[in-house]
């Protein structure tokens, strides 16, 4: 069964109790990895990311490797890294091994699009266990996937590599809409759903979207996506920087 076809097993279901156990899972490995970053059992270093960045490159090339040996994949482009989620993989190599600039571009993706990303999947895990049994090699692979896509954007803004602001939009936007444009143009002429532009697929919440705004979904999905993301990151630090500022205060005030 686990490295079972696309079919050959019902799959598990969204929000079934095989969901519900693996989110469970996530939680306790993602509450562990925060846990040693805070306690400097691993150290404020770009070495971190590196290390993730070739996990997550090495469990792509795996399941690129499982997809064709048992044909899941029926042609080559069935397998692009368009996805949101799949960004994760040459940014976090470029946060890791780049520098100046481009690598500050690519750690300010990792927390606005890491966290956001990484969380809305684990809820709605569409691609995994939506067409997969729980105990699969792409259910764990995407729960561990999508548990380090939110770790290292707690990493990156726990060891402040980036100081977040609304000066960060441009670049942000840049990255997710060429990205955008790209999974439209692909969808376009290969049939393909990339970033989900096409259709809303099994998506509980992007099918009232897409009901919702008809001919317009690409477009405001795209949006959602783009600033969405973005600006619930931000609002996301700006509250918790709050709470800590305020909990300063009482503290000198005592």
């Amino acid at each position: 069964m686990f490295f079972a076809g696309s079919k050959e097993y019902p799959a598990a279901g969204l929000f079934s109790a095989g969901h519900l156990l693996m989110i469970i899972v996530c939680g306790l490995l993602l509450t562990l990895l925060i846990r040693l970053t805070i306690l400097k059992k691993l150290e404020k270093s770009i070495r971190i990311i590196q290390i993730v960045s070739i996990i997550v490159l090495v469990l792509e090339i795996g399941k690129i490797i499982w997809g064709t040996s048992v044909g899941r994949y029926s042609d080559w482009y069935d397998y692009l890294p368009l996805w949101f989620c799949s960004l994760f993989i040459p940014i976090s190599l470029i946060a890791g091994y780049g520098k100046g600039k481009i690598q500050y571009i690519a750690l300010t993706f990792l927390f606005y699009g890491g966290i956001v990303g990484g969380l809305t999947y684990l809820v709605f895990p569409t691609t995994s266990i939506g067409r997969y049994p729980v105990f699969h090699f792409i259910t764990f692979h995407s729960m561990f996937y999508h548990v380090l896509m939110i770790y290292i954007g707690f990493f990156v803004i726990y060891y402040q590599f980036i100081k977040p602001g609304m000066k960060d939009l441009k670049w942000y936007l840049i990255i997710t809409t060429v990205f955008c444009i790209i999974s439209y143009i692909t969808n376009y002429y290969l049939d393909t759903n990339y970033m989900f532009l096409s259709s809303y697929s099994n998506n509980p919440v992007l099918k009232i979207l897409y009901e919702a705004t008809g001919r317009f979904y690409p477009l405001v999905l795209t949006i959602g996506q783009n600033v969405g993301t973005f600006m619930v990151s931000l609002a996301g630090y700006k509250l918790i920087e709050n709470i800590k500022n305020k909990k300063i205060l009482v503290k000198k005030s005592i």
